[in-house]
């Protein structure tokens, strides 16, 4: 569904991602890992369009991304849920949570305000969240940190997209929760069909969940395989130190 072709982005004259080729399809449970400045998040953020390319493209399905305006990249966004790695910079601590999650309702799906705010709802009822009907009035630092991510993943979820994004969901977590909302993607990616595209430092996830996996290595991607194929028989360096290092 997702294919990126060439993608060179820097900052400041730094490069971040190194001329990136690869390709996500739908229905697939892809995990990226690679060292903190290796260029993940900033790789997720270039495929939905919040960081521009400084040259390459970025294909879903057949069409191209990158050479979109806005109006027609608003159409495709739709498609795309997104999780970013912390809540609490990620959600509005002025606006009450339910209408966070009620928003791309009515904006992509035109939804009135009610009805918006039922399907809230109904899909804090499907995260996990309990008495869902009062935890959408709740403001953000009502709630716990699983809670609050429960909230994002919602959010994502809303416009029941084909691909959806995680950016480390699980870092600020305990590992009691952790597992609980690792398990959750897993369930939920299963149920829909959807593909799942997750960043992760954890090896044990990575074993876990994936289909896929993509070593990133100083803005690379340096190894992609079948997971059992990278645990079995790691063939870049960067890869081989990475599965040593962690405990067994």
């Amino acid at each position: 569904m997702i294919r990126a072709e060439h993608i060179v982005k820097s900052f400041d004259g730094r490069v971040v991602l190194d001329d990136i080729s690869v390709e996500f399809e739908t229905g697939k449970t892809n995990l990226i890992i690679g060292r903190s400045g290796s260029g993940k998040t900033v790789l997720l953020k270039t495929l939905v369009g919040l960081h521009e390319p400084d040259s390459g493209d970025v294909w879903y399905d057949e069409v191209n991304f990158s050479k979109l305006g806005f109006r027609e990249r608003k159409s495709i966004r739709k498609d795309i849920g997104m999780i970013f790695q912390e809540p609490m910079t990620s959600l509005n601590p002025v606006i009450r949570v339910g209408e966070q999650v009620a928003e791309p309702l009515m904006r992509h799906l035109r939804l009135p305000k009610k009805a918006a705010l039922a399907e809230a709802v109904e899909l804090f009822r499907l995260v996990g969240i309990p008495a869902p009907d009062m935890r959408v009035r709740d403001y953000p630092h009502q709630l716990s940190g699983g809670m609050r991510q429960r909230v994002m993943i919602a959010m994502a979820l809303a416009c029941k997209p084909r691909l959806l994004l995680a950016d480390e969901p699980t870092t600020a977590l305990d590992v009691t929760i952790q597992g609980q909302i690792l398990a959750l993607l897993g369930d939920l990616s299963r149920e829909r069909g959807m593909g799942l595209l997750l960043i992760t430092h954890d090896l044990g996830v990575v074993a876990e969940m994936a289909d896929e996996v993509g070593v990133m290595y100083a803005g690379r991607i340096v190894e992609r395989a079948p997971v059992r194929a990278l645990f079995a028989e790691p063939r870049h360096p960067y890869t081989w130190g990475l599965i040593r290092s962690a405990p067994t």
